[in-house]
């Protein structure tokens, strides 16, 4: 398993994902007023980091010959892909309520509420009694989940926009995980749709599906990072901090 781990370069990725989520940490240790949504979007990044581990079970069991797990041999969790499945939902949900919480207008936040509410119905029910959850990943969940977030960073980049805040959005950071965010999903959302070739007989989209995950992932979570750095800077223009503080 060591071997496939390190041929892959996995550990890449979570390597950036510990980095996210350490910066996160110190941005909160720093930043006595941190808003909340911030504190559990940290909370949040420590939790990607730890599932993220735990769905290697199935590389585990693959290399072990479910030695360790002789339950699972057969079963249908022996693939992670409704391990997976479950985390695109919440990963999806808890991305969107985040950039919701940061917009002004208590109309659109209203309305994008609802339809987050009506892609966690929907979700659901693919993983509960539509969607293959054990043989592969679903794309509905995936493609309908990439609309409503990146529809909510749009309304966000739009409000900024017409805003004073685009004028420190350098101090913004709703700014730097919504450039993450959307590079992250442009880039790796459309690789899902060939998830039927991700066996063992085709290694090189194997290669390619890891490149492309893991430079996004360096990406994104480098990005994250960044942004809680700056963030953390004390900011010594007072009416800057009063415009930054009405987010």
């Amino acid at each position: 398993m060591l071997e496939y781990y390190l041929k892959y370069k996995l550990h890449i990725s979570q390597i950036f994902e510990l980095i996210a989520a350490l910066a996160g940490s110190y941005y909160i240790l720093k930043k006595n007023n941190a808003p909340k949504r911030f504190k559990y979007f940290v909370w949040y990044l420590w939790f990607v980091l730890v599932a993220d581990i735990g769905g290697l079970y199935a590389v585990w069991n693959y290399f072990d010959n479910y030695q360790t797990f002789p339950w699972l041999k057969d079963s249908p969790f022996a693939r992670n892909d409704w391990y997976f499945n479950c985390l695109i939902l919440i990963n999806y949900v808890i991305e969107s309520l985040l950039i919701i919480s940061s917009l002004s207008s208590s109309r659109i936040k209203r309305i994008l509420k609802w339809l987050t509410i009506f892609y966690i119905a929907i979700g659901i029910v693919e993983i509960l009694f539509i969607g293959e959850v054990f043989k592969e990943y679903i794309i509905t969940n995936i493609f309908l989940g990439t609309l409503l977030l990146l529809g909510c960073i749009a309304v966000y980049f739009q409000q900024l926009l017409l805003s004073d805040k685009i004028l420190y959005f350098s101090k913004d950071l709703i700014f730097y995980i919504a450039i993450g965010v959307i590079v992250w999903n442009l880039c790796v959302t459309p690789i899902y749709i060939y998830d039927n070739y991700f066996t063992t007989e085709n290694e090189d989209f194997i290669l390619l599906y890891a490149a492309i995950l893991r430079y996004c992932n360096i990406f994104m979570y480098s990005t994250f990072a960044v942004g809680f750095i700056v963030c953390a800077t004390p900011f010594k223009n007072a009416r800057k901090l009063k415009v930054l503080r009405q987010q």
